[in-house]
């Protein structure tokens, strides 16, 4: 294997603490019951049963126990719940229908990995070992197990038996199979089941089942007794490896098993201090391993959310049985609120999350929006949730149904969106993610872009420093790679490059990362105006490896052409990639321009086309394009274009214009560019100092400055970081402290 494969299969695979386990964690029925507080009301037969050593008594005792017990409950009413989904989200019980159906059909799978299934269906014989191509979705089948999910709740919605049949069949199967999966591993290399944060996941959606499915008759006394040891083996092991805080998010889904076990069991002797662990360690990620501005420091938008909706879930099942969360209060609850915020603020005017790094286009969003709306009372999260679920459509991530709607129940009310108010920005900074996000405002037809320039830790963070993503008309105009749901996937080498973004690569290479830190750039100037945007940043990625340093400056005319200005200093004799990635219909004319088509048309036109050594156009897989039925691949291929220029000794300079319809670009005299769209044109001088007679005379000092003309007359001016500005001779600046300003000037 070539070392730059072996790099990647090391970052794709999720970090363990500590060695693997070798077999599978085994709990004897008699360890089982030692481990239960058999003095507890209710447990007298049972306790009885266990003193004689009558096993088989034992295990009637504690079924009939369990199906009758009320308290706790998980973070739903197993009585009222079908109701509130009916009621409130029709769409989500018809999806969860659909996917139950699925697999009471005999499709046990995950992605592209599915496992054959020999005779009838429920209880066939499961080939639990199949996995030929080595696919890590297959850690999904049999260590997470995400696709029982929809068992247990699709029995509560219908009633019907063989919903409960089929969960009592897959989960005995795997069960009895755990010892030859650990042994064979899928040929994976480690151990799919006990590993990371796999029994953290499965403990999850094995009690969230055994809960919904716990007065079912397809559950004999022996499946509860199984299914109380496997609680008991995860719990065990995730109390062994998760000790100390450690950065990422595999850990929150980790210690989710610990807290759910706790709270839904209280019958285990261990349950507080697992409880006290998972809050203890969720409450230390919410203060170390999220920004002050609320985002998670992978800078992943799906891996931010699973985070959120592990932390979620132990809140809740604790507000629902009567116990104030320490994790929706005090510096917890503040922090909490700003994750759901930082969401808030990168939502799409379509009405999707963004696909940062390894994420996807997604509406899940929705959810967390309800949450935050019921327990934090933001009414501008309640207007975002209430946009989409008016839709009246189950929210997505990377699959049709998205994990996260398993959250909601009755306290979740949807009256909550009634205090719903939008938000009171557009434009937003989220300084410490390194992320700005521009916004002319919340219908599907407005602008969109997102810039970012922070950096990111893990496998998951891409090397993209400065890379955008714009949309505009409803339309999706530069997109990132965004990731597959396998990291075994062909396209995951290339998603996670510099190349697959709207960024600068050097000889077709990513830059390295840092110690499994992505490294981004340094913020130099951001400025909102009425009527203008403007960001500028660095980054020295590239500066160990081939002497570059990157600088760029996107401006935009909120009705007007992005223009985009890089600089790379440093790297003779090495070649610059200007790489940008559009779902939209391209065609390369000439002066190297490029003519974008979709609902519009749009043109991309580079100011120096005589300097450019080449202009490819490729097609190349990116993520899942919004919408809200994605493929089980999650793929989509767009159009590549990469703008190439050969670096002399004085660097290398990019400057490319988008326009709405047709546009030309040109830059007269060095720094200050002339851009020309149907009958307006645009001035803009990047530079300290400089006076230009362009229809008139312009004087500016400062970073930037930006005239609007219309019909041969100014119209608008800005300036940013500037003293002085003064247009067809009326000063409109003039002041020793730089000032960033707009001016309407008739």
């Amino acid at each position: 294997m070539r070392p730059a494969l072996i790099l990647l299969w090391a970052m794709a695979l999720p970090a363990a603490a500590g060695a693997d386990q070798p077999e599978a964690v085994r709990v004897s029925e008699q360890e089982l019951w030692a481990a239960i507080d058999l003095q507890r009301p209710g447990l007298a037969r049972l306790k009885a049963a266990v003193e004689a050593e009558q096993w088989e008594a034992a295990a009637d005792a504690w079924a009939a126990y369990f199906a009758a017990r009320t308290r706790p409950t998980c973070h739903f009413a197993r009585d009222s719940w079908p109701e509130y989904i009916g009621g409130q989200f029709p769409a989500v019980g018809e999806a969860i229908l659909r996917e139950a159906r699925r697999v009471a059909g005999g499709q046990i799978a995950h992605g592209a990995v599915r496992l054959p299934v020999e005779g009838p269906v429920p209880g066939g014989r499961i080939q639990w070992l199949h996995n030929p191509t080595r696919d890590t979705n297959y850690v999904s089948l049999v260590g997470s197990q995400w696709f029982l999910n929809p068992l247990g709740r699709a029995y509560l919605l219908s009633g019907d038996e063989r919903f409960a049949e089929t969960f009592a069949w897959i989960f005995e199967s795997w069960f009895d199979h755990q010892e030859a999966i650990c042994r064979d591993q899928g040929g994976l290399g480690f151990n799919p089941i006990y590993r990371a944060y796999y029994p953290g996941i499965h403990a999850r959606i094995l009690a969230d089942n055994y809960y919904a499915l716990a007065a079912s008759a397809s559950l004999r006394p022996l499946i509860h007794v199984k299914l109380m040891r496997q609680l008991l083996a995860s719990a065990r092991f995730l109390e062994r490896q998760e000790r100390a805080f450690r950065r990422g998010n595999q850990q929150v889904a980790a210690v989710l098993g610990l807290g759910i076990i706790g709270l839904v069991f209280p019958e285990f002797k261990d349950s507080p201090k697992w409880v006290e662990r998972a809050e203890r360690i969720m409450a230390e990620h919410l203060q170390k391993d999220f920004f002050p501005d609320g985002g998670h420091r992978e800078l992943c938008t799906q891996y931010h959310k699973t985070c959120l909706r592990d932390i979620t879930y132990v809140a809740l099942i604790s507000e629902r049985n009567g116990r104030r969360s320490p994790l929706l209060v005090g510096e917890n609850g503040r922090a909490l609120e700003r994750a759901y915020d930082w969401l808030a603020r990168l939502v799409m005017p379509t009405g999707q999350t963004p696909p940062l790094h390894s994420a996807v286009f997604a509406t899940d969003y929705a959810v967390y929006g309800l949450v935050s709306a019921v327990h934090f009372h933001r009414r501008d999260h309640a207007w975002l949730a209430s946009r989409f679920w008016q839709r009246g459509r189950p929210p997505n991530q990377k699959a049709p149904l998205a994990f996260a709607v398993y959250l909601l129940s009755s306290p979740l009310d949807r009256s909550a969106l009634r205090i719903a108010r939008p938000p009171q920005y557009l434009s937003t900074h989220l300084e410490a993610s390194g992320l700005a996000v521009m916004r002319t405002g919340w219908e599907p037809d407005d602008r969109y872009l997102v810039f970012q320039y922070g950096w990111a830790n893990t496998g998951h963070a891409y090397p993209v420093a400065l890379s955008f993503l714009v949309q505009m008309n409803g339309e999706l105009i530069a997109t990132h790679a965004g990731s597959p749901r396998s990291y075994r996937h062909p396209a995951y080498r290339y998603c996670h490059s510099t190349m697959s973004h709207q960024t600068i690569s050097i000889d077709g290479r990513s830059y390295p990362d840092r110690k499994g830190v992505a490294p981004g750039g340094q913020l130099e100037c951001y400025a909102d105006l009425p009527g203008l945007w403007y960001v500028s940043a660095s980054h020295h990625g590239y500066k160990p490896s081939v002497g570059v340093v990157h600088r760029r400056q996107i401006i935009v005319v909120k009705e007007g052409p992005l223009l985009v200005l890089d600089r790379i200093e440093g790297g003779q004799g090495h070649t610059a990639q200007w790489n940008f990635h559009t779902p939209l219909d391209t065609t390369i004319g000439p002066r190297r321009s490029v003519t974008l088509r979709g609902k519009s048309i749009y043109y991309l036109a580079p100011a120096h086309p005589d300097e450019l050594s080449d202009v490819k156009s490729h097609r190349h897989w990116a993520a899942v394009l919004p919408g809200d039925c994605q493929p089980d691949d999650c793929g989509a291929e767009v159009n590549a274009l990469v703008l190439e220029k050969q670096i002399t000794a004085q660097g290398a300079r990019f400057a490319v214009a988008l326009f709405e319809g047709q546009g030309t670009i040109r830059e007269e005299p060095p720094g200050v560019f002339r851009l020309v769209q149907r009958n307006e044109q645009y001035v803009v001088l990047a530079g300290s100092g400089q006076t230009v007679h362009l229809g008139c005379p312009v004087a500016a000092e400062g970073r930037l400055a930006v005239i609007e003309f219309a019909g041969g007359k100014p119209t608008h001016a800005w300036i940013v970081n500037g003293r002085r500005l003064t247009v067809n001779g009326r000063d409109l600046l003039s002041t020793d402290q730089p000032l960033t300003r707009h001016f309407h000037l008739q």
